[in-house]
């Protein structure tokens, strides 16, 4: 099998712990952030991956209300299924990788404050 080729060209980086994420279906679908970028997020839900659409809006939002960025404009580009091997979690968790559309500039503006107020220092684009 072939080597795996990274096309992001924005840095990721993880997030803190109370950083989540809403992807709007026809209802709201809760997300955990496990890093983020300019470009784009992975999250990881208890939702099935492949009833998430192809297009739709993302929230992102960190608990006790100190940040919420709303209808970021998203595309799914990657879907997997993650191997909990828990005896004590019934439940199946997907990861979704998603790729932002064109924000505004309220939007980009509040994305930025995002990355330097609530993401780590800790490149992850080489993992």
């Amino acid at each position: 099998m072939g080597q795996r080729i990274d096309r992001r060209t924005h840095k990721r980086f993880k997030v803190r712990e109370e950083s989540f994420a809403f992807i709007e279906n026809d209802s709201k679908i809760l997300c955990k952030i496990k890093n983020i970028s300019k470009g784009g997020v992975s999250l990881v839900t208890i939702a099935n991956a492949e009833h998430i659409p192809e297009f739709f809006d993302t929230d992102i939002f960190v608990t006790g209300r100190v940040f919420y960025l709303k209808d970021v404009p998203s595309k799914k580009v990657s879907e997997s299924y993650l191997d909990t091997k828990s005896l004590f979690s019934t439940f199946v968790k997907s990861r979704v990788g998603i790729e932002f559309g064109d924000l505004d500039n309220a939007q980009a503006s509040q994305l930025e404050v995002f990355l330097k107020t609530h993401a780590t220092i800790e490149d992850v684009s080489e993992l």
